[in-house]
């Protein structure tokens, strides 16, 4: 695998062999989706030690038939990813965790679902990551399926 600072933009355009198809995977279901929102701020926190977060795919607008979550996470000061610290969570009242239904599609690198079902209407998740140190971030991810 590259490393370095390119290694997770190469991962997420290339693709891994250990990707899986997610054609079938409901990320979000109707009745979620119809709970009141528990919508955040996406406000800049300051600086963090923890991994990094990118986010490389859904963009605010997403397509009506599928939605690819693209995530990768950059380790900070050389400190490894630990994978079981993700948490995958639906921003709603209350909040829906959608960490099992995520899970085999997370790795060290980062998460990788070519397509997700979701209904149509604005949507907010919070993804979290931790290492090996404890150390965790956080990021809001807001998009819009059609």
């Amino acid at each position: 695998m590259f490393r370095g600072k390119f290694s997770t933009l190469v991962f997420l355009l290339c693709g891994a062999a250990y990707c899986h198809a997610a054609s079938g995977l409901e990320l979000i279901t109707d009745a979620e989706a119809k709970l009141p929102s528990a919508y955040l701020e996406n406000k800049r926190a300051g600086l963090t030690r923890g991994p990094g977060i990118e986010v490389a795919s859904p963009s605010t607008e997403a397509g009506r038939e599928a939605v690819a979550l693209k995530i990768g996470f950059k380790p900070r000061g050389g400190v490894v990813i630990d994978p079981k610290t993700v948490k995958v969570q639906y921003m709603k009242e209350p909040v829906v965790d959608l960490t099992e239904r995520v899970r085999p599609y997370i790795s060290d690198t980062g998460i990788a679902i070519d397509a997700a079902r979701v209904p149509a209407g604005e949507h907010q998740l919070r993804v979290q990551v931790g290492d090996a140190e404890g150390r965790v971030s956080s990021k809001l991810i807001q998009f819009k399926a059609q």
